[in-house]
């Protein structure tokens, strides 16, 4: 029953249509398909474990052996339509999304959130059409429908009526099994080659940006001393609530001069312990990992991963947004960037995989579809991705975020209330001054 049925399969399939023409998933379409295929995997895992129980006993004792004739048509029938039921439902799911490269290499992502090594969806295409797997699934389909009268008689047993059930629903897929694995085994080389081109690729390409980013992240003055002091850190922090996002500048990174905008860089506040558990008194939904003095969710060259608020701090601007959402929604969002941390950081700044994560991806996967927030990734330098300054957008426009704090972008100046929103829109945004039209005379 937990294996997913044509029916889901198919629903899916449809439900992503809009992604796949949008070229990438959203958050909660990512979750979607991710937790399908987490159910899948663990059906998948055990249904296995089940057959490597029974084989010893089930195939070849049944075909050669005549004693204890009770039991071994019962372990036979279960063990075999346990074999359909992996088969059927593996070619089914394999040969819907083969086709989508944007789905498959999703489903080939690692995913630590729901236990996902990487390359599943191929390690399953794989043993699907594995010769010796084949040889002894057409053994056991011979075996079948040689003996399928004795075997259809066990449906008079209530525990094994299920099961007969089963079988009797299989009667087409068994027919054109033979046909089946000859076709998907071409089909497998030619998607093997594929993916290990684009696997190739992507780990060349990464490593070039990993080692490129690394480098330029470390190109700053290590002696200056940074303009947000120990002083501000504390005053900032006796205001901050769980769900603030803190978005930072360098005056001296190099960094600056690849990325986008005056302000680069966004990290996420998930509050002291006390303070989460304000928000979820049974601790149920936080990661106990996340210890004080841990209490920011940021992800840089070293991975996603918890940090105290000075270390986040030791910049020399930052900008605090609070989202415009119940204590509820915020305890929601924070929950799911949590199941984040761990993952390394993305040099590629590749939103359309969450495998690995840069800085406001952390906010992106954490807060979109929450409460009504909607974000909207633009294409730069032929990626889609959330910048720091698209968040600054959303508040200065008055959508999802109040502007609660701003120190740095014009002196050593810390203003918050009222004042915050026109000093971070002078920060960053250049006013286009239209000249007065005037009439000739």
């Amino acid at each position: 029953p937990m294996l997913p049925t044509r029916e889901q399969i198919d629903l899916l399939f449809v439900e992503n249509k809009e992604s796949i023409e949008r070229g990438y998933f959203l958050p909660d379409e990512d979750e979607k398909i991710r937790e399908l295929f987490s159910i899948y995997l663990t059906t998948r895992a055990a249904l296995f474990s089940v057959l490597d129980d029974l084989r010893p006993f089930a195939l070849q004792e049944y075909k050669h052996v005549k004693e204890n004739q009770v039991t071994k048509p019962r372990l036979f029938l279960v063990s075999f339509c346990t074999a359909c039921q992996l088969v059927r439902t593996g070619r089914y799911l394999i040969n819907t999304f083969r086709k989508e490269k944007m789905v498959w290499r999703k489903l080939d992502e690692a995913e630590p959130r729901y236990g996902i090594p990487p390359k599943q969806f191929t390690q399953v295409y794989r043993s699907l059409t594995s010769i010796r797997n084949n040889i002894i699934f057409n053994e056991g389909v011979s075996c079948y429908e040689a003996n399928k009268s004795e075997l259809m008689e066990l449906e008079s047993d209530p525990m094994l009526k299920p099961v007969v059930q089963i079988m009797r629903e299989n009667e087409d897929f068994l027919s054109e099994n033979e046909s089946f694995f000859i076709k998907d085994r071409f089909k497998y080389r030619l998607h093997s080659f594929l993916r290990r081109h684009h696997s190739g690729f992507k780990k060349a390409t990464f490593g070039i940006f990993k080692i490129s980013g690394s480098a330029i992240a470390e190109m700053r003055n290590q002696w200056r001393r940074k303009r947000v002091t120990p002083k501000v850190q504390n005053k900032i922090g006796k205001m901050l609530q769980p769900g603030d996002i803190i978005i930072t500048r360098h005056d001296d990174a190099t960094s600056n001069l690849f990325l986008p905008g005056f302000w680069p860089h966004g990290a996420l506040y998930i509050g002291t312990q006390e303070q989460r558990k304000q928000i979820d008194p049974t601790g149920e939904t936080w990661d106990g990992k996340c210890l004080d003095p841990n209490c920011v969710l940021e992800a840089r060259k070293d991975g996603v991963l918890y940090r105290p608020l000075n270390d986040t701090l030791s910049v020399d601007c930052f900008v605090v947004l609070r989202p415009k959402l119940s204590t509820e929604h915020i305890r929601d969002a924070i929950a799911r960037a949590m199941l984040h941390q761990g993952k390394c950081y993305d040099f590629e700044f590749d939103f359309r995989r969450s495998d690995k994560l840069v800085c406001t991806e952390v906010v992106y996967r954490g807060f979109h579809g929450i409460g009504g927030i909607e974000f909207e990734l633009k294409t730069r330098t032929g990626r889609v991705c959330l910048s720091a300054e698209d968040l600054l957008d959303y508040a200065v426009e008055g959508q999802y975020f109040d502007v609660l704090a701003i120190y740095g972008a014009d002196g050593n100046r810390f203003v918050t209330g009222e004042r915050a929103l026109p000093a971070l829109i002078a920060s960053y945004r250049k006013q286009k001054i239209e000249p007065d039209s005037q009439t000739a005379e």
